[in-house]
């Protein structure tokens, strides 16, 4: 299907994508000295008893390398916790230190009241509408993926 207008829609697309990613960055929001990669994996981290870097690597499609200089810097800063599997000491696994489920709860406050600033601009009708579209959006992908994927 031929959109007419395409170029025009793109653009305001990526404006408001622009402007909605750069209200969640966590510069923006005072995380301060948390990158966005650090977030969601400290974000990860708070979801589950323990991850390898390994784990962490394949959720977020990228390298094992990538992960472990992101948590390097947690650790430098006590956000993460390290420790070796009993059963096979090659493991290591990771887990969020107090510290850091501390920083973690400041930075989702944080994040939240960024959000609520943003979205009281719209009404509940338009909020409901944009959530309509994120999921067809998202539903749209994962079936691509399913067959992208399928063998």
């Amino acid at each position: 299907m031929k959109i007419e207008g395409l170029k025009a829609y793109v653009e305001k697309l990526e404006v408001a994508h622009y402007i909605l990613s750069k209200s969640l960055h966590p510069e923006t929001t005072g995380e301060g000295d948390l990158t966005r990669t650090q977030y969601i994996l400290m974000k990860m981290l708070s979801e589950r008893d323990r991850w390898t870097v390994t784990e962490l690597a394949e959720v977020l499609e990228v390298k094992p390398s990538a992960v472990t200089v992101a948590v390097d810097r947690l650790y430098k800063k006590n956000y993460v916790q390290r420790y070796r599997s009993e059963a096979d000491r090659r493991i290591v696994y990771l887990e969020l230190s107090e510290t850091g489920s501390v920083i973690l709860k400041e930075a989702e406050e944080r994040r939240l009241e960024s959000m609520e600033n943003l979205l009281s601009r719209i009404s509940r009708d338009d909020l409901e509408t944009l959530i309509t579209i994120y999921d067809k959006f998202g539903n749209d992908t994962k079936q691509h993926e399913a067959l992208t994927l399928a063998p």
